[in-house]
């Protein structure tokens, strides 16, 4: 049998210990956890680059507390989790960075049309009170109105459509695919070509309509929404993030394609389709948390190497495989004599990914501004290390390829081109390198990497499957193949950077 080092498990258990019986409400404090000390003997398996197998351990080990959505016991104990694993690791000024975000729970659904039962899921951040806690009924009646099919939900679609005080259904569009970014290539290792498919052109559950369709239907008086998710595998557990450019501020539900359909044809022919929308939700102010771990170098630049550890399900691969990366970066670099590194490293994982990024956007304002107590010249993110699946008649099947990987870069040339060699020198394949020097100065990327926004040179590895954001994001779907070749890419990676003079690592 595998033995793990004792620290590792350590962490496991006392995250894990005294969980709750369900129903109880009882409060977990991650900030009254005593420190994980690390082990001076450090097991071999915890000096140097870690292995795969152990990169995936740290995956199982977050994956163990379940959904970790912003606010919940599970978020609160993965967060202590992270923070033994930086301290077990030898991290120094092991903190917390705290900054409020919200968080949202429906403890009742449902969805009839006609009298027939409609299978369906609560959007999530539906029916919220613009910038405070609320709570949400639709009553013990539900909502009962006229429903009305807008198809697109486009502006051209509600032309002679009165939508006020009814329920509305439309499609759900994912808008962007893979084959988008093919403008911003700057090198792609796929020595087989494979990515080349027609898989390359299918949108991923990332950006879609719904900003644009709920703000139009809020406007024109709706009532209710019931959001068919036509692009999606057949299932209703799409649990969107926070689009923090909008509140809904009407209740909403999911239903996945095959439904949809069922409910269009029980509307056909009918002049007036009643429908009854049932939702209890609830959105609290909640406390979000950056866990933070210093590896000090000689001087005060640093880089600053990032993911993010909460999920709305399972989230093996958003974002425990990311996750697990930042550990493997911090493994490796601790295990270096001290004083090797010129430049700070400093890792963390953040919480509010979902909920509207509002950790990110204060750490940012805190680390990355003139009161920082370190001059960050450099971002690595790192992402969704996942295998590839593919719908077929209505379901998700895996390819048995990984996933297409994306490094979006604002480096300058030297280390633009030290990145390209080590993806080729360790075989990562299936990965294009993206010039993001325009998104950063502009609309930032679609990623977790906030910083390169704020003018920091910034690598962020992503993939885009399409079990994102759905309960199928499940162990299996990690690609265990590639965890190291990432690790060891990102390690050459941080390497070269702190080899580089620091005014020439951007352009």
């Amino acid at each position: 049998m595998r033995r793990w080092p004792t620290a590792l498990t350590t962490c496991i258990a006392l995250a894990l210990a005294s969980l709750p019986a369900p129903g109880h409400a009882a409060a977990f404090d991650p900030e009254a956890q005593p420190p994980c000390v690390r082990d001076p003997a450090r097991d071999p398996d915890a000096t140097g680059m870690p292995s795969g197998e152990r990169i995936y351990h740290w995956i199982e080990g977050i994956v163990a507390f379940g959904p970790r959505r912003s606010g919940t016991e599970a978020n609160a104990r993965a967060a202590a989790w992270v923070k033994c694993q930086f301290e077990a690791l030898g991290l120094q000024q092991v903190h917390f960075h705290t900054a409020p975000t919200w968080g949202w729970q429906a403890t009742r659904h449902g969805l009839s049309v006609n009298g027939f039962a409609i299978d369906s899921f609560p959007i999530a951040f539906s029916a919220v009170t613009p910038g405070v806690p609320n709570q949400f009924t639709t009553g013990p009646n539900g909502l009962q109105a006229e429903i009305v099919d807008v198809g697109d939900g486009r502006a051209v679609d509600l032309l002679g459509k009165s939508v006020q005080g009814k329920i509305v259904l439309f499609n759900l569009r994912f808008e962007v695919s893979t084959a988008a970014f093919l403008p911003l290539i700057e090198f792609l290792w796929d020595p087989t070509l494979s990515a080349f498919n027609p898989q390359l052109f299918v949108a991923n559950p990332y950006q879609t309509n719904l900003v644009k369709v709920g703000q139009r239907l809020m406007d024109a008086g709706a009532a209710g929404v019931v959001g068919v998710l036509a692009d999606y595998h057949e299932s209703n557990r799409y649990y969107n993030e926070f689009y923090r450019r909008m509140e809904m501020t009407i209740p909403g539900v999911w239903v996945s394609p095959g439904e949809g359909a069922k409910l269009r044809s029980l509307m056909k022919g009918s002049r007036n389709n009643m429908a009854r929308l049932d939702l209890d939700a609830r959105r609290d102010a909640v406390t979000a948390r950056a866990v933070v771990g210093v590896l000090p170098g000689r001087t005060r630049d640093a880089v600053l190497v990032t993911s993010h550890h909460d999920s709305v399900w399972e989230g093996a691969v958003e974002d425990g495989s990311g996750t697990a990366s930042v550990l493997a970066q911090a493994q490796y670099f601790s295990s270096r004599p001290e004083g090797q590194l010129d430049k700070t490293l400093v890792f963390t994982t953040m919480d509010s990914h979902f909920t509207g990024y509002q950790v990110h956007r204060s750490f940012g304002d805190k680390w990355l501004s003139a009161q920082s107590p370190y001059n960050v010249v450099a971002n690595v993110t790192i992402e969704h290390i996942a295998k590839e699946a593919v719908k077929k008649g209505g379901q998700l099947v895996l390819s048995g390829q990984s996933e297409v990987f994306g490094i979006f870069e604002s480096f300058a040339s030297p280390l633009s081109t030290a990145l390209k060699q080590a993806i080729k020198r360790h075989d990562l394949q299936r990965t294009a390198v993206l010039g993001a020097h325009s998104l950063c100065g502009t609309v930032g990327l679609p990623t977790d990497a906030f910083a390169c926004v704020k003018g920091v040179p910034t690598a962020s590895f992503i993939s885009g499957p399409a079990y994102l954001y759905d309960e199928q994001d499940t162990l299996d779907k990690v690609d265990q193949s590639k965890l190291l070749p990432v690790a060891r890419v990102f390690a050459d990676l941080i390497e070269a950077i702190d080899r580089t003079p620091s005014d020439r690592i951007g352009r």
